[in-house]
């Protein structure tokens, strides 16, 4: 009876790195299964959000896997399972979809089932405290984008006030101009701008007649030229 306990398998894990385009679990356990019998399947499904992305840009609908585990009973064919294909072409029919697709398998010594789902568990718990932090850092750049707009609003509503205030300013000290002149003009007494319109007009006047002097002139030296000779 010891014997026989000595004599029963331990069970063996092989990692797939990469799974085949549109390769689901089942059909990675009939292709492996031939080797050896499989007692676990677990493959890992690609992310929701890259499956969407792909579908957006038109690209295959089905889900996707990215990686995977395979429990064989006997770790010792899950050994020789790992080595000989790791790196080897599927195979079968030419026809086949999968014939040109290369297996990448790896034989984990010391592996246990049980270790998957640790695995997976930090994984997920990794995934969510990168979302988090990606999330915290596109708010504050949100809000840092959002404070700068707000400050450049309130230099550009300041420079508006102070170019306002220039202007009203400027306005101010033509009107408080333009008072003070027509305040000079009214306290000058009448007599004083009728004194002042006179000497203007007798000034325009004495340049009209020096200009019709000089024309006079100017005639009469000529007729005397003209008649001398």
């Amino acid at each position: 009876m010891a014997e026989e306990v000595e004599k029963v398998a331990k069970p063996g894990i092989v990692y797939l790195s990469r799974i085949p385009p549109s390769m689901n679990p089942l059909k990675v356990k009939n292709l492996l299964s031939q080797f050896g019998e499989i007692s676990r399947t677990f493959l890992q499904p690609e992310e929701e959000f890259v499956r969407k992305r792909r579908k957006k840009h038109g690209g295959n609908t089905k889900k996707q896997f990215t990686e995977g585990w395979l429990e064989f009973k006997d770790k010792k064919i899950a050994r020789t399972v790992a080595r000989s294909l790791n790196n080897t072409k599927i195979g079968g029919k030419k026809r086949y979809y999968y014939h040109d697709d290369i297996w990448n398998i790896k034989y984990l010594p010391k592996f246990q089932w049980t270790h998957i789902k640790e695995k997976l568990a930090y994984e997920k718990a990794a995934r969510g405290q990168r979302m988090r932090t990606e999330i915290s850092q596109a708010k504050k750049e949100a809000s840092f984008y959002l404070e700068n707009v707000g400050k450049g609003k309130a230099m550009t509503a300041m420079q508006e006030r102070r170019e306002k205030k220039r202007k009203r300013k400027l306005g101010e000290e033509t009107a408080s101009s333009e008072t003070q002149k027509n305040e000079e003009e009214a306290d000058v007494p009448p007599e004083k701008l009728r004194k002042k319109f006179y000497k203007k007009e007798m000034v325009g006047s004495s340049k009209v007649k020096e200009r019709a002097n000089k024309s006079q002139l100017s005639s009469a030296l000529l007729s005397e030229i003209f008649t001398s000779g």
